[in-house]
């Protein structure tokens, strides 16, 4: 991408796009080493992990979770769900 693709881009998104996409690679830095249930390691650089992990972010606070504490976790909160019932 070249310095003119680049300053149309930024120009279209805006200065509030630009300051939120700034603020979520601050926290991506904050991201744990292991899930934030059972303790499972995490790898950053091992693609399958980071596609398949979800991360939970509420206000300042950075959550990992693996797919199988997720997996649970839905299945509870599904299962307390009243229109489900």
């Amino acid at each position: 991408m070249n310095r003119r693709q680049r300053r149309a881009i930024n120009k279209q998104v805006g200065p509030e796009a630009q300051e939120k996409m700034a603020e979520q690679l601050t926290q991506f830095g904050m991201l744990p080493e292991q899930c934030g249930i059972c303790q499972k390691g995490f790898d950053k650089k091992d693609k399958r992990m980071v596609q398949a992990w979800s991360v939970v972010v509420k206000e300042d606070t950075v959550r990992l979770f693996c797919p199988d504490c997720m997996r649970t976790a839905k299945e509870v909160i599904s299962g307390c769900d009243p229109s489900n019932a």
